[in-house]
C-alpha cells in the first residue's frame, strides 16, 4: 500500500532547508510525500523532488485565539480531505493545532518538538497558556520527540506527556557530505555569528564581547550573518544594527540561503543563545571543522566539548564570551584545526543526518508494518 505521509511546519524554507533529505528518503521508501506549510520561499524544488506541497497561512507569532482556532478548523478540514495515514508536526502552533487536528479526525501523529523558544525562557500568563495547550493537543500523539533531553524534562517536569510516549533525537541532523571541511581564504581571525538577530539569539553579548575584544585585538573581524526584521518579541531593530556598524563593532553580512561560503571564510562561528533545541548552525559549523563558541545551555553543550571542539561561556554573559573568544585568538594554528577535526567527529558519530532518517524510517515500519 502507498502509505500518504504528511509534513507540516511554520516555514516552506525551514521544511525544505532542514528536511529535504529527510522527504527524498521517505519518497525512496514508497511513502507519498505531502509538505504542508507556509509559503515563504520557492517551492519548485518540492515536485522535483516528487513531493507535494500544500500552502497554508499560519500566524507563527500572533496571539489572536480566534485565528489560531480557524487554523485548527483549515488544518481538520485539510486532513479530512487529504486521508493522511500519517503526520508529523514541527513547530509550536503546527504541533498544537495540527495535533488537535489530527486528533479529530482519527489520523497518527507524531509531535516534534524543535525547541522551545521565547515563551519558555519567560514566566507568566503566556508560559502557562502554552503548557496547557500543549498538555492538552499532545494527548492522542504517538509519540512526542525531543531533540535534546533538556527540553523533554520540561514537559516531563510540567506533566505535559507522559515519559513512556517520549523519545530524544539528536536535532535534525547535518548533511555532512554537503558541509565538508574548508580552509578559510584570509590569514586574519574572523569570528562568525549566525542566526536570526534576536536578544535571545545572544547578539547583544556578542556584540558586547567583540567591543571588548576589539580594543585590545583591532585587525580581528567580528561579522554577523542573518535576518532582521522579525515579528518575534526578542527582535532587534534595523536601527540598532545600523548603530553598531556605525562603531565599526561588527559588520553586518545581511541575510542569505547560502550558509556555506560564509562558514568556510570564518575562523570561528559564535552563539551566545539563550537556548536551542540543538544548534543547526553550530552542526553546520562543526561538520565544517570550524571551531564553535558558545553558551553553556540546552542545544549548545550537547554539541560542543568544551576545550576539545570550542569553548562554552556563561549565558547573559558578554565578559564569559569574551574570554571565551580571547582563546580562540590566542591558540596556534594547529590547535585551532585540532579543534576542528574533533568538532567534525562528534557530527558524524551523533548528528549525522543519516542517523536521523534512520529514526523516522524505523518508526514508520513500525507503524505500517509489511
Amino acid at each position: 500500500m502507498n502509505y500518504k505521509i504528511a509534513f507540516i511546519g511554520n516555514s516552506s524554507l525551514t521544511m525544505h532547508n532542514f528536511r529535504i533529505n529527510l522527504l527524498r528518503s521517505m519518497v525512496k521508501q514508497g511513502y507519498e510525500v505531502v509538505v504542508i506549510a507556509p509559503k515563504d520561499s520557492d517551492t519548485t524544488s518540492y515536485k522535483s523532488n516528487k513531493i507535494r506541497y500544500i500552502p497554508v497561512d499560519i500566524d507563527c507569532k500572533g496571539l489572536n485565539p480566534i485565528r489560531d482556532i480557524l487554523l485548527m478548523n483549515r488544518l481538520r478540514a485539510l486532513y479530512q480531505k487529504e486521508k493522511f495515514d500519517f503526520i508529523f508536526h514541527y513547530t509550536i502552533k503546527p504541533v498544537i493545532y495540527g495535533s488537535f487536528a489530527a486528533r479529530l479526525t482519527g489520523i497518527k501523529h507524531i509531535s516534534v518538538i524543535t525547541g522551545l523558544g521565547y515563551t519558555f525562557l519567560n514566566t507568566g500568563f503566556l508560559n502557562k497558556l502554552v503548557i496547557s495547550l500543549y498538555r492538552h493537543s499532545l494527548k492522542k500523539a504517538e509519540e512526542v520527540w525531543f531533540l535534546n533531553e533538556d527540553d523533554r524534562e520540561v514537559f516531563l517536569t510540567n506533566e505535559v506527556v507522559n515519559k513512556k510516549r517520549t523519545k530524544v533525537i539528536n536535532g535534525e541532523g547535518v548533511n555532512a557530505r554537503l558541509y565538508q571541511p574548508a580552509k578559510k581564504e584570509s590569514s586574519r581571525i574572523k569570528f562568525l555569528f549566525v542566526g536570526r538577530m534576536l536578544w535571545d539569539k545572544g547578539i547583544g553579548e556578542y556584540v558586547e564581547a567583540s567591543r571588548i575584544l576589539k580594543k585590545k585585538y583591532p585587525n580581528v573581524v567580528f561579522e554577523a550573518l542573518g535576518s532582521l526584521g522579525s515579528a518575534n518579541p526578542s527582535a532587534i531593530s534595523r536601527e540598532q544594527m545600523d548603530e553598531w556598524e556605525k562603531e565599526e563593532i561588527i559588520k553586518y553580512l545581511g541575510e542569505t540561503h547560502r550558509v556555506i561560503p560564509f562558514l568556510s571564510n570564518s575562523s570561528c562561528v559564535v552563539l551566545p543563545s539563550y537556548r536551542e533545541g540543538i544548534s543547526r548552525v553550530l552542526l553546520e559549523a562543526s561538520a565544517m571543522e570550524k571551531p564553535v563558541v558558545a553558551t553553556n545551555v540546552t542545544g549548545c553543550r550537547d554539541i560542543v566539548v568544551d576545550g576539545y571542539s570550542g569553548y562554552l561561556c556563561e549565558v547573559r554573559n558578554p565578559e564569559s564570551l569574551a574570554e571565551a573568544m580571547e582563546k580562540i585568538i590566542r591558540l596556534p594554528k594547529e590547535k585551532l584545526e585540532e579543534m576542528g577535526k574533533e568538532g567534525r567527529r562528534l557530527v558524524l558519530e551523533k548528528f549525522d543526518e543519516k542517523i536521523i532518517i534512520q529514526e523516522y524510517v524505523s518508526k514508520l515500519k513500525e507503524i505500517f508494518p509489511e
